[in-house]
């Protein structure tokens, strides 16, 4: 099956995941014409019941980082009606070419969540439980898309990572939950963290070149990042209000090539940390990372490979548990492989992928509960019944290890519908 999306769409999330994951029924939303602007509304739904068995092997033994719940050293079982991966999304935008092919548009999306709870020490669902949302897109370009290119000024996708996580055939479904968001939250991981490092969404200017026979590339120079945990005591002094200074611009740049079949991809990230903390033996470091990714579709199969690395980059988010309590950064790196078919007539998308996010202990860390490792097995079957309309059932089994020797395991099955407009 064979989606062809109309040009100019290409600014709308959920319209551009046609392009990228697997085919699967996509709508190309509602546009209206008004005077030299063309108008568009389009986005998902979607929900599904997670049915989650999290095991610490032992209890009361953490896992710092660890993204399989029972990564906080106990065993539980969650069921929940939750969003996946991908947020509910409403999407507007509006785009007018004059007769000197120079193009302005704007987007505005906005993402809500189906679970009012959210999802971090919380277990309050009703009415008054402050239902989960935020704006992800907010950005207008211009420029001359054929000639010299374009301009973008706004918030929306890292450039880093982001060909990872819209190839990520969980985008439709769940993947890992984790106790990040086990009772609710407005999405969960998908694969983010035990694949690749979450792109996020960025204030940045970014320009992307025309195409040119199939290549292309984008700069972009983003809002300072601020390094943070998820690992409890790995950098106890990291979030707190003034610990970093944000002097430096981040650094985003993608390579692409597009063939018949296939595409493929490499980029980097970079952003100067420097701490104010004098009691740190170390006043911060150069993040530095790469990635490097290829897709490529065969009559009803395709394939995704990629690969990431860096220093002070850190894992499952940029800057996340990148740096340990004496402020030296740390290593990390990647990769996950993903293979889908397409059963022919049916139109099911059956699909299976593996992959893991690692972090190096620094020399003090070599024995201590930071997480080494968390990675994944997901298998998954995606039913286009029509009118924008997909079915999902999905098994994903996350494992979580710390330098210390500490594992925990989760275990999750996840039904639901995602429904594009």
């Amino acid at each position: 099956m064979k989606i062809t999306t109309p040009s100019k769409k290409w600014l709308q999330l959920p319209l551009l995941l046609s392009f990228l994951v697997p085919p699967m029924t996509s709508h190309a939303g509602l546009e209206l014409n008004a005077g030299d602007w063309t108008l568009q509304f389009s986005g998902n739904i979607n929900a599904f019941s997670t049915n989650i068995d999290c095991n610490a092997k032992t209890a009361g033994n953490t896992v710092a980082g660890g993204l399989a719940c029972g990564s906080n050293g106990t065993d539980y079982k969650s069921k929940n009606v939750q969003t996946g991966l991908l947020p509910a999304w409403f999407s507007f935008s509006a785009n007018t070419t004059n007769d000197d092919g120079f193009y302005t548009g704007l987007n505005i999306g906005f993402q809500p969540g189906v679970d009012t709870n959210t999802g971090i020490g919380s277990n309050q669902d009703g009415a008054l439980g402050n239902n989960v949302s935020n704006f992800r897109q907010v950005f207008v370009e211009f420029g001359n898309k054929s000639a010299w290119g374009t301009l973008k000024l706004g918030r929306d996708i890292g450039l880093f990572g982001s060909d990872a996580i819209l190839n990520d055939m969980t985008l439709y479904g769940v993947g890992t939950v984790s106790d990040l968001s086990a009772s609710g939250g407005n999405t969960t991981l998908g694969r983010i963290g035990v694949g690749y490092v979450y792109a996020d969404w960025k204030a940045q200017i970014q320009y992307l070149s025309p195409d040119y026979n199939g290549f292309s590339f984008n700069l972009a120079l983003t809002d300072p990042w601020g390094a943070s945990t998820i690992a409890g005591s790995s950098f106890s002094t990291t979030g707190v209000t003034g610990s970093q200074e944000k002097n430096d611009y981040g650094m985003e740049a993608k390579v692409n090539y597009a063939f018949d079949g296939g595409k493929l991809w490499a980029g980097f990230i970079r952003q100067k940390v420097e701490f104010e903390d004098a009691t740190l033996t170390e006043d911060g470091s150069t993040a530095a990372g790469y990635d490097i990714g290829a897709k490529y579709a065969v009559g009803p199969a395709s394939f995704v490979a990629y690969y990431y690395t860096g220093e002070g980059i850190g894992t499952t988010g940029f800057l996340v548990d990148a740096f340990d309590s004496d402020g030296k950064e740390r290593d990390s790196d990647g990769f996950y492989l993903q293979g889908m078919y397409t059963v022919p007539d049916l139109g099911t998308n059956l699909g299976v992928s593996y992959g893991e996010s690692n972090l190096d202990a620094n020399k003090a860390e070599k024995d201590s509960d930071l997480v080494k490792t968390n990675e994944s097995f997901i298998v998954g079957a995606y039913h286009p019944v029509g009118n924008g309309l997909n079915l999902v059932a999905e098994f994903t089994k996350t494992k979580s290890e710390a330098h210390s020797g500490n594992k925990a395991e989760e275990e999750t099955i996840s039904l639901g519908a995602i429904l594009f407009f």
